[in-house]
């Protein structure tokens, strides 16, 4: 309900009909519509980062972990979508005042973790050893993101249509490889 109504359009009753529960039910869950609302978006973040961990844990190369996260995510962006568009939805200025403690406990994790990656791939010799692995965390992050929502949102995919044309090499395989040399540049 949230994801197709956004926040704002998702009303209480449609989300315990859509439960099969009362409404009084659904209040013995959760205190109000924000707290149901963080609830499943921290339920779909929770998924997200098992399988990140899985997917770091997948290799000691750097590069090999950036890499099997950009071939991650077009599988899990559609099997996820409306978790997606909840994350999009709550970075919206009118969700401004349940962000904040969001953001910091979930972009704080991966804040930590791509820049200890990258961090590591800089010791390693494998980026440049000037780079400075907070901006270069963010940088990864965004381009992940937005590889996301190109997955999971109407507006995104629409969005990588206009960059992208009708070309044939638009496949998952392709945009990730292309992402990858774009990242290694």
């Amino acid at each position: 309900e949230f994801a197709r109504s956004g926040y704002a359009g998702a009303k209480v009753d449609d989300i315990a009909a859509l439960a099969g529960i009362s409404v009084g039910a659904l209040y013995k869950y959760f205190e109000n519509k924000e707290n149901c609302f963080l609830s499943v978006l921290e339920d779909g973040m929770r998924e997200l980062e098992a399988r990140l961990s899985e997917v770091l844990a997948g290799s000691a190369d750097p590069w090999a972990r950036i890499e099997n996260i950009v071939r991650l995510i077009p599988e899990h962006s559609r099997k996820h979508a409306e978790i997606v568009r909840l994350y999009q939805e709550i970075s919206s200025e009118g969700l401004s005042s349940i962000a904040e403690d969001f953001c910091r406990k979930f972009e704080g994790l991966s804040a930590r973790t791509y820049s200890a990656l990258l961090a590591e791939a800089r010791a390693a010799g494998l980026v440049r050893s000037d780079l400075d692995e907070d901006y270069g965390a963010f940088c990864l992050d965004s381009v992940f993101m937005m590889l996301q929502f190109s997955y999971a949102s109407c507006y995104f995919s629409l969005r990588k249509k206009v960059y992208l044309g009708d070309r044939k090499d638009v496949d998952d395989d392709a945009l990730g490889a292309r992402t990858i040399e774009f990242l290694r540049y």
